[in-house]
């Protein structure tokens, strides 16, 4: 009996002990066997009263969430149903918070805000601010699982707040995460994100947290922006091998790995060794598993790896017929599928044997994930919108050229809605393959085009992106061989602009103003100023002026082009 009794007062210490060493084997990579350990750990805690299991499975479910074994067993499921009514604040609080936003992740919208409202309103008689800078940080990302952008920030930046007043530094370098990623959803304006997250950085480096989980996600997420930025160089910097010993979790390990792919293969360079992406991407969890499917494809496809392009596009077929929470899901399946879309109309590929996975099949659903981000989340020009529109021009020109197509627009002008976004959200490793699509629709020999090549040049050499730079000398050489060789190129006709693109040129060439175009047909000053930027991108010219001229030169004498007369003949549209 004494035996007996000894074993039951050291079960709670074992099973703790175990938990640790899961955690431990999990922070090291190995997710595999930290899922054994828990399971041991399991059993040694039901083995008394004494052990709180609640507890247990919720740190259980915290860091084995990133492997896809655990997810064989919601973790957070059994720890709210084995949470005790009489349970202490600061137990109850953080099973509650794990199990709500769970809840939330998994489409369970009702439990997830009881769960989470339960948690805030014990944190508040609590009284104690460890615990409310926890529970603001679960809410705000409750909120942004659910879309509601602006209480999502409210609630980080009240959280960063009684962060830093109550020392708790690791929740405050998740705030600037939570902040950069709703300010990145609202705007898709990259230099913002990397502004906060930069800011982060240096908080997580002054308190020394930039070795934990929370400042290894922190960066990597500012790696990415800085890809995208075009700041190269600085990426790399940060994306430096780790010292000897210094290693995170295998999420952390296999979104590092998928980074520095995405990085390489932009330069036109291949990994060495070359990552098993369809592997990588399988030792996810299904919360995460859209965002590394994104930056897999977007290698996979510039390697030319058709094998896990195929498997990988299935994959993202599947989570697009799927729950999509939160709304960054969403975007990220958009940008796979456009990855996927791009490796089927570049260069010489087999072709995917599932119909699904034809150019325009995988069009049509990318468009239907899109509707479905922008019911949650309403923000004019985020990045999204110029990832679908290289879609569809990349669908465009596959089926037939630059003129019209079943879309019912040219591909000249998803190029150019592309180019127009990048511009204004700073993508500017995106804005190069905008600005190289929308030069191979014009005539060989077109004076805009040399423009567009020229701000393509000015963006990719300080890059050294050099598969762009190669598309750009050819692209360059073609130009400059049909002007030596062929007589000048007609004017661009009026007619290539757009009904509305006409009426705004017509009324700029009368000395209109925006706000008084705006007025007379009805739009507001903002959408003028959104034509006025297209006009410049497809007449390839620098500014108004020069447009007007542009204008002035190519109409037909006495009749304006055919801008404002047939416009108000077809009336304001």
């Amino acid at each position: 009996m004494a035996a007996a009794g000894h074993e039951d007062h050291d079960a709670p210490s074992r099973a703790e002990n175990l938990r640790r060493q899961a955690e431990r084997a999990f922070l090291s990579g190995r997710a595999d066997e930290a899922h054994r350990i828990a399971v041991r750990a399991l059993a040694e805690a039901g083995r008394t009263t004494a052990h709180s299991g609640a507890l247990l499975l919720e740190h259980l479910g915290r860091y084995l969430d990133a492997g896809s074994a655990s997810w064989e067993h919601d973790y957070f499921e059994q720890s709210l149903a084995e949470l005790a009514p009489d349970a202490p604040p600061p137990e109850r609080i953080r099973v509650l918070c794990s199990g709500g936003l769970a809840h939330l992740r998994r489409g369970r919208t009702d439990d997830g805000v009881q769960a989470l409202r339960e948690a805030a309103e014990l944190a508040r008689a609590a009284g104690d601010g460890a615990l409310e800078t926890f529970v603001s940080t679960i809410v705000a990302e409750a909120a942004l699982t659910l879309g509601n952008l602006d209480e999502s920030l409210r609630h980080t930046r009240r959280a960063r707040r009684l962060g830093i007043e109550s020392g708790r530094h690791h929740l405050v370098v998740r705030s600037y995460f939570n902040e950069a990623r709703a300010t990145y959803l609202r705007t898709g304006n990259v230099a913002d994100a990397a502004r906060i997250r930069g800011a982060g950085m240096a908080y997580a480096a002054d308190h020394g947290e930039l070795t934990t989980e929370e400042g290894n996600t922190l960066r990597l997420a500012l790696i990415e922006d800085l890809i995208e930025a075009g700041r190269w160089p600085e990426a790399d910097g940060l994306l430096g091998d780790p010292a000897p010993g210094e290693r995170h979790g295998s999420l952390n390990e296999v979104e590092e790995t998928l980074v520095r792919s995405w990085l390489l293969t932009w330069r036109g360079r291949e990994p060495d060794p070359a990552p098993p992406f369809v592997r990588l991407v399988a030792s996810s969890s299904p919360l995460h598993e859209a965002y590394l499917l994104s930056l897999a494809l977007a290698a996979a496809a510039r390697l030319a790896d058709h094998a896990a392009v195929e498997e990988l596009t299935g994959r993202a077929l599947e989570l697009a017929r799927g729950h999509l929470a939160p709304p960054s899901s969403g975007l990220y399946v958009v940008d796979a599928l456009a990855s996927a879309i791009r490796a089927q109309t570049t260069g010489a590929r087999p072709p995917m044997l599932h119909p699904e996975c034809a150019p325009h099949r995988l069009l049509e659903t990318l468009e239907a994930v899109h509707a479905r981000v922008r019911h949650h989340v309403a923000a004019p020009y985020e990045l999204t919108d110029g990832v679908a529109a290289v879609a569809r021009a990349e669908v465009a020109r596959a089926a037939g050229g630059t003129g019209p197509s079943a879309l019912g627009t040219d591909e000249a002008e998803h190029w150019e809605t592309a180019i127009w976004v990048f511009r204004r959200t700073h993508a500017r490793a995106r804005l190069v393959h905008a600005l190289l699509g929308r030069a191979a629709c014009h005539r060989p020999g077109d004076d805009h085009a040399a423009a567009l090549l020229d701000e393509a040049e000015r963006i990719a050499a300080p890059m050294d992106a050099r598969p762009c730079l190669d598309d750009i000398a050819r692209l360059r050489a073609a130009h400059s061989t049909a002007r030596h060789t062929g007589p000048e190129p007609p004017p661009l006709p009026a007619l290539a602009l757009t009904p509305r693109q006409r009426e705004v040129i017509a009324r700029l060439a009368e000395g209109r103003t925006d706000r008084e175009i705006a007025t007379e047909l009805r739009l507001s000053v903002r959408t003028v100023n959104a034509h006025v930027a297209q006009l410049l991108t497809r007449l390839g010219v620098r500014n108004r002026a020069e447009a007007v001229a542009w204008y002035v030169r190519s109409a037909p004498e006495g009749g304006g082009g055919g801008g404002r007369g047939s416009a108000e003949a077809g009336g304001a549209r």
